[in-house]
C-alpha cells in the first residue's frame, strides 16, 4: 500500500505547480483511482449476467481513466486529463443507463455522471462544474423524454434492486469522500490530503513534498542533522518466549509512544526497522537547534518507557543513541519505489552508540554532547573503541538537560 500510494502520490507532479496546482492534481487523481475499480467491478457483474453490451460502458470509463493516468504521468497535461475525466463521468453512466433501458432496469446508473460536476466543483473549476451540472439535468431530462425501451435480456429484478442499492450507497461514498478531502477550502484541502499520505510518511516528509515535488525524486543532499536511534534491549529474547499478539502489543505501544514525542520535538522519523525507530533532526527542514531537540526527544521517549514499564515490568526498554554531523537526506531506491532517509558514517555511529547504551538511558556522540555542553547532565564513558573506526571515540551518557 505505501508503495503504491507514493506512485500515485507522484503522477502528475510538476516542480513549476504551485500548491493550489498541486492539490488540484491530487483531488483528480484521487477521483479516478475511487471510481476505475468500482467500474471494472460493475462492469464484470453485468458481464456474468450475461449483459456484455452493458459491461462495455463501465470497462471503457475504467480503460479511459487508466489510460488517461499513465499519460498524464508523462506528459503532465493537467487539462487533458480531467477534461477525459469529466467526459467519461458523464457520458458512459447515461450511456449504460439506456443501453439497459431506463431509470427502472438500469437501477439509476445515471447517478454516477453526478460525479462530473461534483469533482470539477471540488478541483476548483467552477464554470466547468455548472456546465457539467446542467448538462447531468439535461441527461436525466432526455432520459425522460425517450423512455428508452427494456434491453431484451433483462437482469433479474433482484440484481436490479441490488444494482438500485450499490449505484446510490456507492456514489454517495465517493461523494462525501471527495467532499470531505477538500473541506474547509484551500488550506483545510491541503490539510485532509496531508492527512491521508501522513500514515506513510512523517508530516515533515509531507510538508516538504507539498512544498517542492522536486524532492520525491531519486537523490539526497548533504546537511548538517542529528540522528536518534532507539532500540529494545532485550527485544530478541522476549519475543523468543511470547505469542506473535503480545510482541505486536509491545512494539505498537513503544512506536505509538515514542513517534509523536519524536514529532513534537520536530524530528522526521525516517524508518521503523524491527524492533528500532530511526529518526533525523534537522532535516528536511533545517533546524539550527536540532542537537537540542534530539536530546529532548531522547528523554521524553525514555520518561515515557519508563510509564511503560511500570505496567509492564517484563518489557525491553529502548537504548537511544544520538550522533551529530553531515548526513546524507534524500530519496533512494528506484524508479518504481523510492524510501525517504538518511545516510552516512554519522548514522552509523548513532546506532553504535546506541549499542552502548544500557536499556533506559542514552549515549550520545563527541560532537553532541559539545553543542549540548553545560546545558545537559553528562558523564562521560572513557575512549571506547567501536566498529568502523580505527581509533577511540569518546561517547557520552545524556543523563538530562538543565533546562528541565
Amino acid at each position: 500500500m505505501p508503495r503504491a500510494l507514493a506512485a500515485a502520490f507522484r503522477i502528475g507532479a510538476d516542480p513549476g505547480d504551485d500548491e493550489d496546482l498541486r492539490l488540484r492534481k491530487l483531488l483528480a487523481i484521487a477521483a479516478a483511482l475511487m471510481v476505475t475499480p468500482a467500474a471494472v467491478l460493475w462492469g464484470a457483474i453485468y458481464w456474468w449476467f450475461d449483459q456484455p453490451t452493458a459491461a462495455l460502458a463501465p470497462w471503457t470509463y475504467a480503460a479511459i481513466s487508466t489510460v488517461g493516468i499513465a499519460l498524464f504521468a508523462v506528459n503532465r497535461n493537467y487539462l487533458l486529463f480531467v477534461t477525459s475525466q469529466f467526459v467519461a463521468f458523464l457520458v458512459l453512466p447515461f450511456a449504460l443507463m439506456w443501453v439497459l433501458g431506463g431509470f427502472i432496469t438500469g437501477s439509476a446508473v445515471g447517478l454516477w455522471a453526478w460525479l462530473a460536476p461534483l469533482a470539477a466543483r471540488l478541483i476548483g473549476h467552477r464554470r466547468a462544474a455548472i456546465g457539467l451540472l446542467l448538462a447531468f439535468a439535461a441527461g436525466f431530462v432526455f432520459s425522460a423524454v425517450i423512455s428508452p425501451p427494456p434491453a431484451d435480456e433483462t437482469l433479474p429484478e433482484t440484481v436490479v434492486l441490488a444494482f438500485f442499492v450499490l449505484n446510490v450507497v456507492v456514489v454517495a461514498a465517493i461523494t462525501f469522500t471527495l467532499v470531505d478531502a477538500a473541506s474547509g477550502g484551500r488550506e483545510g484541502s491541503l490539510a485532509s490530503m496531508r492527512g491521508l499520505v501522513n500514515r506513510y510518511f512523517s508530516a515533515e516528509v509531507v510538508a516538504t513534498i507539498l512544498a517542492d515535488p522536486s524532492r520525491q525524486e531519486l537523490g539526497g543532499e548533504v546537511t548538517e542533522a542529528t540522528i536518534l536511534f532507539a532500540d529494545l534491549g532485550g527485544y530478541t529474547a522476549y519475543a523468543g518466549t511470547r505469542v506473535p499478539g503480545e510482541v505486536v502489543a509491545l512494539v505498537n505501544a513503544y512506536f505509538g509512544s515514542a513517534v509523536p514525542l519524536i514529532e513534537a520535538a520536530g524530528g522526521t522519523t525516517i524508518s521503523l526497522p524491527g524492533d528500532a525507530v530511526l529518526a533525523v533532526f534537522g532535516a528536511p527542514t533545517r533546524q539550527v537547534d536540532h542537537v537540542l531537540r534530539a536530546a529532548r526527544a531522547a528523554l521524553a521517549i525514555q520518561a515515557s518507557g519508563r510509564e511503560l514499564s511500570a505496567e509492564h515490568p517484563d518489557w525491553p526498554s529502548f537504548r537511544i543513541g544520538l550522533n551529530s554531523g553531515d548526513v546524507l537526506v534524500g530519496n533512494i531506491g528506484s524508479a518504481d519505489y523510492r524510501q525517504f532517509t538518511a545516510m552516512g558514517d554519522t548514522v552509523n555511529m548513532a546506532q553504535r552508540f546506541q549499542s552502548l547504551a544500557e536499556p533506559g538511558r542514552i549515549v550520545i556522540g563527541p560532537q553532541t554532547a559539545e553543542v549540548l555542553g553545560s546545558a545537559a547532565d553528562l558523564a562521560s564513558l572513557g575512549p571506547v573503541l567501536v566498529k568502523g573506526k580505527a581509533e577511540p571515540v569518546e561517547p557520552w551518557e545524556l543523563r538530562g538537560l538543565r533546562e528541565d
